[in-house]
């Protein structure tokens, strides 16, 4: 049971990041649409159960990687696989400049390099130090997350702007879930390997979709209530509840930007091989483009093309795998 605990919290952890922690993500998909946005979250729950634990199964099957049917989709994922990790670092690494200058003061670049540091730092560490990471931090956002949640005093009405690229509050869940489970996917056919039973990885999926579907329900609460969303939604309305709770709140924020990306950069280094870690530097320029433009504009585009990579795990095997 412990090793499902690990797993679906480091499952929290690659979803749980920039855009998640920071309000915006929950905002773009899932609160611009109004009070019906909650019937998303519990669509997009159901959906990390799901998807979830058909990776853990393949991964803990097979050899864990992503193996299709089409010869043409075998060659595009590769590229797109590492094309949209690079983005997904990207985002987390501009949010970390965003939120430390926002908490402590320090220039964007200095704040973005940091986060971007000491990602990579763990990534080469390897898997055990990237499950350590997630078991020791996720439980501290999840109680920030209920305690801003809980405390939060309503100051008016969030109005409704749809976002040009998920419209309907179903189309909006469904590009959110892809989005998301794209990297996670990646994540968890690796860790699949390391559980032994069916009822393991089935706990694990369940516990880290719970998680997932509480925050995110509790997140929406407070964002109806915001009459303004700026770059970080839920770090103002922790400000607004007390300073102390803003900052504990800010250091929540950064910590979950850190889990992502230890996440996002280990995925690639799978791919690129450890002695190319280095070569992740170039993320670091490309973060300046701005951490809600990357969200609000990125993400949707990516929700889209990321189908292309997980939806075929949920198709039967052609043979019995051990």
């Amino acid at each position: 049971m412990w090793r499902s605990m690990a797993v679906g919290l480091t499952y929290v952890g690659a979803v749980v990041g920039a855009g998640f922690a920071s309000g915006q993500e929950i905002y773009v998909f899932f609160s611009r649409h109004g009070a019906v946005g909650a019937l998303g979250v519990l669509l997009a729950g159901t959906a990390f159960f799901v998807v979830g634990w058909v990776a853990l199964e393949r991964g803990r099957r097979s050899t864990g990687s992503l193996n299709y049917r089409n010869p043409i989709l075998n060659r595009m994922v590769p590229l797109l696989t590492v094309g949209f990790l690079g983005v997904g670092l990207t985002v987390v690494v501009s949010g970390g400049g965003t939120t430390l200058r926002v908490l402590f003061g320090f220039p964007d670049w200095f704040g973005a390099l940091g986060t971007l540091a000491i990602i990579l730092g763990i990534a080469w560490l390897g898997v055990g130090w990237v499950v350590k990471a997630n078991v020791l931090l996720i439980p501290y956002i999840i109680a920030l997350t209920v305690c801003v949640s809980v405390w939060y005093v309503p100051r008016g009405t969030l109005p409704l702007h749809p976002p040009p690229l998920s419209g309907h509050w179903l189309l909006s869940a469904l590009l959110y879930v892809s989005y998301n489970l794209f990297t996670a996917v990646l994540v968890l056919l690796a860790l699949g390997r390391t559980m032994n039973s069916r009822t393991s990885t089935a706990a694990a999926a369940f516990i880290g979709a719970l998680v997932l579907t509480i925050m995110a329900l509790l997140e929406h609460r407070v964002l109806l209530s915001l009459h303004e969303v700026g770059p970080l939604p839920l770090v103002s309305a922790a400000q607004n509840i007390h300073s102390v709770l803003g900052l504990l709140y800010g250091i929540s924020l950064w910590i979950a930007l850190f889990t992502t990306g230890i996440a996002e950069a280990y995925a690639l280094v799978q791919r690129i091989g450890r002695h190319r870690l280095w070569s992740l530097i170039v993320v670091y320029p490309l973060s300046g483009l701005g951490f809600q433009t990357l969200v609000g504009t990125m993400y949707p585009i990516m929700g889209m093309f990321a189908v292309l990579i997980w939806a075929p795990l949920l198709q039967p095997r052609r043979h019995a795998e051990r």
